[in-house]
């Protein structure tokens, strides 16, 4: 199986059911990403569009304040996205799709 996130190494467990997740089911965002906000925005409006509940939707609301507070109070490390030289692989192409 491809992975998802090339960019990362994920090892992470979801405390609501104990699910462990890898960069092959799931991408990982940085804080310090000064495009992470506005992405965070344009999920929350899907997640409203598509009729997700309203925990949910809270539960984004409180992550975007979070996130928009700790951008705030770290302005100094804010940086704008890249990929390093020498990591093309990581944008290179997908693997084709299965018929």
């Amino acid at each position: 199986m491809e992975k998802v996130d090339r960019k990362f190494q994920i090892a992470a467990r979801c405390i609501e059911h104990g699910h462990l997740h890898t960069e092959a089911d799931s991408v990982l965002f940085l804080v310090k990403d000064k495009a992470f906000l506005a992405a965070l925005r344009a999920y929350r409006l899907e997640c409203e569009s598509i009729g997700a509940a309203a925990l949910q939707l809270a539960g984004v609301d409180r992550l975007i304040e979070r996130v928009d507070r700790w951008q705030a109070e770290h302005a100094a490390v804010l940086k704008v996205p890249d990929i390093d030289a020498g990591f093309e692989s990581i944008a290179g192409p997908n693997e084709p799709r299965e018929p």
